[in-house]
């Protein structure tokens, strides 16, 4: 039978099947006259059709009735069926379903989940706790003592709330140990902030308010995750928002981002200073966290699939739990390593593309990726001026030139379904069969 493991974060709800391919989209629904579209493309409408897009259904899992005449939703429940069919039908319909599941959803919404899965229809191994997940083999990184517990604080951020689980090693066991939720820090409460202050610039500047038109609000949501992003590694960024009477141009300066979010954050630096002797993880969906304060951009980011990649190589020990719902928040062995690649269940095929936003270019030759002035160029040919020259050696994808500049994170091995990073963006390794 064909497994899969689904990850619910709605900034990037995320699912995995055994051929190693992954699929994601964010928590966003539009609903139409001809049925309800989830994902991107509805992201791409919420501050032009906001009366018709739903981004809060994840955080209000319920079956109470929505108001207006929507013929494809009667609640919540319906939304979120929507986009879990969706997600399923692109992983190829798999037969058999791990859940990952952050603390911020509670019994009853569980319950529902369980019954939105079996309505799909896939069966349900088990549910994991999405911080266990991300942090299952960390023991072994996390310094002190071998005979003592460890810990490590994990961070993760979903559109409208954050978590965070203290996640505690002992003897061959993990366990989570503590956990808390803030409703009020939420991937959409920074993005609202930073919009702001762009549009505090824009009127203070030009006497222009990008905020008056649908357009221009919608052309800054779009563009902020990328914004986010480029802080990793600049301090300062230069942007142009068009307007009518023409591009204007604005510089966001970290510092001065840092700065208007620190209040925001106030309550989880204060939590994670309480355990300031504790190591500390970020979550993929956390990363931008890490990137906007000074004190934990050091700290361990865990890529996307990190969590996704740790449920199937326990997948196996999860068997005979689908009768209890409540998350999976302990594992009292681990499998040892020599163990692991017994029990871990491989994504299959070497990659043979590199893909980025819906382009793909072959691995069989070098590419030449350049980044510049907010701009992807990948060529299909060595050339010593590029950011990354690129190339595939076996399983392995290396770098053969990079910059002085770039910052590079390579996979491990050149499987589909992996991902590799080049500055602050984003590239998926995936398998066309032709033919």
């Amino acid at each position: 039978m064909s497994l899969a493991v689904l990850e619910l974060n709605d900034q990037d709800l995320l699912i995995k099947n055994q051929a190693g391919e992954v699929f994601s989209e964010p928590g966003f629904a539009l609903h139409t006259g001809e049925g309800i579209i989830t994902g991107i493309e509805a992201r791409r409408q919420a501050w032009l059709q906001p009366q018709n897009v739903y981004r809060q259904y994840w955080r209000n899992l319920n079956q109470t009735e929505l108001s207006g005449d929507l013929p494809w939703a009667r609640h919540h429940a319906d939304i979120a069926f929507a986009q879990l069919k969706t997600l399923f039908s692109s992983a190829g319909s798999p037969d058999q379903v791990v859940v990952s599941v952050a603390a911020c959803f509670d019994d009853e919404q569980l319950s529902l989940i369980l019954g939105l899965l079996g309505a799909i229809p896939v069966e349900v191994v088990g549910f994991v706790d999405s911080s266990l997940a991300d942090c299952i083999y960390v023991g072994t990184l996390v310094q002190g003592s071998s005979d003592k517990k460890k810990t490590t604080l994990h961070i993760d951020l979903h559109l409208f709330q954050s978590v965070i689980s203290q996640i505690t090693y002992y003897n061959n066991a993990v366990e989570v140990t503590a956990q808390q939720v803030l409703p009020e820090l939420g991937a959409m409460d920074i993005y609202s902030l930073l919009a702001k202050h762009i549009r505090e610039k824009l009127v203070k500047n030009f006497r222009f308010d990008p905020m008056d038109v649908c357009l221009g609000e919608q052309a800054i949501y779009d563009q902020l995750p990328d914004w986010i992003n480029r802080f990793e590694s600049q301090s300062e960024y230069g942007m142009v928002i068009s307007s009518p009477r023409g591009d204007l141009p604005v510089m966001l300066y970290k510092s001065e981002v840092i700065e208007l979010l620190a209040g925001k954050l106030n309550k989880l630096t204060s939590l994670l200073r309480q355990h300031a002797d504790d190591d500390v993880s970020f979550s993929k969906n956390a990363r931008m966290i890490s990137i906007l304060t000074d004190e934990f951009h050091s700290s361990r980011q865990f890529k996307a699939t990190q969590g996704v990649d740790n449920c199937f190589k326990f997948a196996y020990g999860l068997h005979g739990k689908t009768d209890n719902l409540h998350r999976i928040t302990s594992i009292e062995e681990l499998p040892k390593k020599s163990d692991q690649a017994a029990l871990e269940i491989r994504p299959q095929g070497t990659a043979t593309h590199l893909l980025y936003e819906g382009q793909a270019w072959p691995l069989t030759t070098v590419l030449s990726v350049t980044i510049a002035d907010g701009r992807v160029q990948v060529l299909e040919k060595h050339d010593d001026n590029a950011t990354v020259v690129l190339a595939l050696d076996g399983e392995n994808i290396k770098a053969l030139h990079s910059s002085a500049q770039a910052t590079l994170e390579l996979p491990h091995i050149a499987l589909c379904g992996m991902e590799l990073f080049i500055n602050a963006y984003r590239f998926e390794l995936i398998e066309v069969c032709n033919g």
